[in-house]
């Protein structure tokens, strides 16, 4: 019976589970767990102005690009968080390969290997999801596919 209950309970909450939108609060990003490639726990900041959200590697991999161009403390200068959800790759190719390529970059990843965080941030196929906040609430959400689009992200 406690076992019927508790699966109920389960299902009840995933189905009704708070997503991202427009006037969510900046604190319900902190339910997720982050680190960083060197496996430092992360939250999100709460004077954070710009969140960018790759789910895939080709969009990872224009963020990561594109930063590497910027100064070391770019992002923290624009109150901005870049976030790689990974959590398609296999551990396997996580461990031996993206971790060792990912620590050498010089800007903040915050990585995210829980698929419950696709599930609750808007996202559209090969983009990269921009959320802006004002006063810790979501003001506008967008999505971005190319280097110009991500350059006027902070113009």
């Amino acid at each position: 019976m406690k076992k019927i209950f508790l699966l109920l309970v389960i299902t009840f909450a995933s189905i009704y589970a708070q997503n991202l939108k427009i006037g969510s609060d900046i604190q319900m990003l902190n339910n997720f767990e982050y680190e960083t490639p060197k496996s430092r726990k992360m939250k999100i900041p709460l004077n954070t102005k710009t969140l960018l959200i790759a789910f895939d590697k080709d969009t990872g991999a224009l963020v990561n690009e594109y930063l590497a161009t910027k100064n070391k403390y770019f992002l923290q200068k624009k109150k901005a968080i870049f976030i790689a959800d990974i959590n398609k790759m296999p551990t396997v190719v996580t461990n031996m390969f993206a971790l060792p390529k990912l620590r050498k970059y010089k800007h903040l990843i915050y990585l995210h290997y829980n698929e419950k965080f696709q599930n609750a941030v808007p996202k559209k196929d090969e983009k990269i999801s921009v959320v802006r906040f004002e006063d810790k609430k979501v003001k506008s959400i967008s999505y971005i596919s190319t280097q110009e689009e991500l350059k006027k992200v902070f113009d």
